[in-house]
């Protein structure tokens, strides 16, 4: 297979084949270490899984069962061989599907938890699929999640802050209520760029504004609280 490099992470406790056109990012590793609603018992799916980051570190930290959702030839090729090479062939299930048609393969209110990372941006000139929208909208992950989310079960989502009212305007119309927010900026002097929403189906909890995640100092290098989240996520 051409087009990947492979590396490790968390002191070699993991290692990833990575296209090299789309690799885990600090945000994403952020966003694993802020989910919310999961439990070793729980049953997890990861809507647009990619090459498996996501779907292979919950697993790792929680010990519960995952359902990686994914189209992409290329990107099923390297989730079977990361799922393969980290020893969690009993905990991660790669699912070749559309996340448009996932009531062709999944009963309605199967999942505990849902977890997206659908690309930020809207469609446009670019190209480069897994970060623009091509043929799949954050309107088709978020009604997807309302058929596949239990009653009570938690969504993690992160998404550009920018597409904020437009995610609860959808999650609305699934019976989907945001729990919490937490947006990351960049360095303290920047707008934050990128949120992540819990929310629950079917439920009105009380919404939360949890305090700001800032991923870089002023002068260069990661905060102390991105820092601590790097050395004891797993």
């Amino acid at each position: 297979m051409e087009g990947y490099r492979e590396f490790t992470f968390f002191r070699g406790r993991v290692r990833f084949r990575q296209p090299n056109y789309y690799r885990l990012s600090v945000v994403e590793l952020l966003f694993l270490a802020n989910l919310k609603g999961i439990r070793k018992s729980s049953k997890v799916v990861d809507l647009g899984s990619g090459f498996g980051a996501l779907s292979l570190l919950i697993a790792l930290k929680y010990g519960c069962q995952v359902w990686a959702v994914e189209r992409d030839p290329h990107m099923l090729q390297l989730l079977s061989y990361n799922t393969r090479a980290n020893g969690l062939e009993d905990k991660v299930r790669p699912v070749e599907l559309d996340i448009r048609h996932v009531d062709k393969v999944f009963r309605p209110q199967y999942f505990d938890v849902v977890v997206a990372n659908p690309p930020f941006y809207r469609g446009g000139q670019k190209k480069d699929g897994y970060r623009h929208e091509k043929d799949t909208t954050l309107e088709d992950f978020l009604k997807s999640t309302g058929f596949l989310l239990r009653d009570g079960g938690s969504l993690n989502l992160l998404i550009a802050s920018n597409r904020l009212i437009e995610a609860i305007f959808h999650m609305k119309n699934h019976n989907i209520n945001v729990a919490s927010l937490r947006f990351f900026y960049p360095t303290l002097e920047k707008n934050g760029k990128i949120v992540r929403i819990h929310a629950l189906k079917n439920l009105n909890p009380d919404q939360v504004v949890e305090k700001p995640l800032i991923i870089n100092e002023e002068k260069g290098g990661y905060t102390q609280e991105v820092r601590s989240i790097l050395e004891g996520f797993l």
